[in-house]
């Protein structure tokens, strides 16, 4: 299996995920908390990370990660590798405590970051750990809750940049948690299909940047620009065919839409050759028959609440983006 690629920028703000292997807990007591926090606040301080939520589950973590020098893959080395050690040390185990590499995703600041602190914090609740959040005690919810910061610790920015000019923030804070998130769940939901997008989360005009600085460069190809784009050629061709193919449909289907009639062809189509090439909402619209970039992010957006709704569409959708991203050339 491939590994995911790191996006590494300066300024990068990360939703780290790290589970024990084969679902084993991480944090047998009290101790083993207080040394990965520890070991996670000194790692803090030598690669001057900040970190805006965290919250410690018995059997894996979530970290949210700011990193001004773009080096999360050195300060996520020292987290797990000296908590291995010192774990194995204690309970005389040796080999891997966590379950392969962690996985990270790229997030958007504003209401992006604010939504994942919400799903961070809330943990705790959704496991039935505590009937209220306060009380879980390897959480970031409670410094929140105390308008409380340390050098490693920064999450007032964010607050601030949300709640506006609200007179108390820490209030504004705690309504908010109490509120439903339809947007986060949709979200969290899509995580599951393993999609590009899943390690972006943010405004399609951000992924797109994101895409095309990191996603698209050479050096993910192993090719020269030209190279790439025939590569992408491919696959776009290879996806019409899949597409024709599983909805008996011409390819002059794909290019035209009838007014209040869904097109899932060509729908599936469009969000196939988005998600495996990479490319631009634009260079998607001209290759569909001169479409906008916003009815191609519309589509987008439609296919995947089509994805989350309907098992059926899901299971093509998941069965040609395999077939169609093993192109060979």
């Amino acid at each position: 299996m491939a590994r995911a690629l790191r996006i590494l920028f300066e300024g990068g703000n990360y939703h780290v995920i790290n589970r024990g292997q084969s679902k084993r807990d991480i944090f047998l007591d009290a101790k083993d908390y207080k040394n990965f926090l520890d070991i996670m606040r000194e790692a803090c301080r030598t690669y001057q990370v900040k970190i805006t939520a965290y919250c410690l589950m018995k059997n894996h973590y979530h970290l949210l990660v700011h990193t001004p020098k773009a080096n999360l893959p050195s300060f996520m080395r020292q987290i797990n590798s000296v908590y291995t050690q010192i774990f194995n040390k204690k309970y005389n185990q040796d080999g891997s405590l966590f379950k392969g590499r962690y996985k990270s995703v790229v997030v958007q600041e504003g209401s992006y970051l604010l939504r994942l602190i919400k799903y961070i914090h809330t943990n705790p609740l959704k496991a039935g750990l505590v009937e209220k959040l306060s009380d879980y005690n390897y959480c970031s919810h409670k410094e929140f809750i105390l308008d409380k910061e340390f050098d490693w610790l920064k999450f007032r920015d964010v607050l601030k940049s949300q709640f506006g000019n609200v007179t108390n923030v820490k209030q504004a804070y705690i309504e908010f948690m109490d509120k439903v998130d339809e947007e986060l769940d949709v979200y969290l939901k899509e995580k599951s299909l393993e999609a590009i997008s899943s390690i972006i989360y943010g405004e399609t005009d951000f992924q797109d940047k994101i895409k095309a600085n990191y996603l698209q460069a050479d050096k993910y190809y192993g090719e020269i620009p030209a190279g790439k784009k025939f590569k992408n050629d491919l696959k776009i061709e290879k996806i019409k065919e899949e597409v024709k193919n599983i909805f008996n449909v011409s390819e002059q289907e794909l290019y035209k839409s009838v007014r209040g009639k869904e097109n899932i062809a060509r729908m599936i189509a469009v969000g196939l050759s988005r998600e495996i090439t990479g490319l631009s909402c634009g260079v998607i619209g001209e290759i569909f028959g001169g479409l906008s970039y916003k009815t191609i992010s519309m589509y987008c957006k439609r296919l995947k609440e089509r994805c989350l709704l309907d098992k059926r569409i899901r299971r093509i959708f998941e069965d040609l983006r395999e077939t169609c991203s093993q192109v060979e050339t």
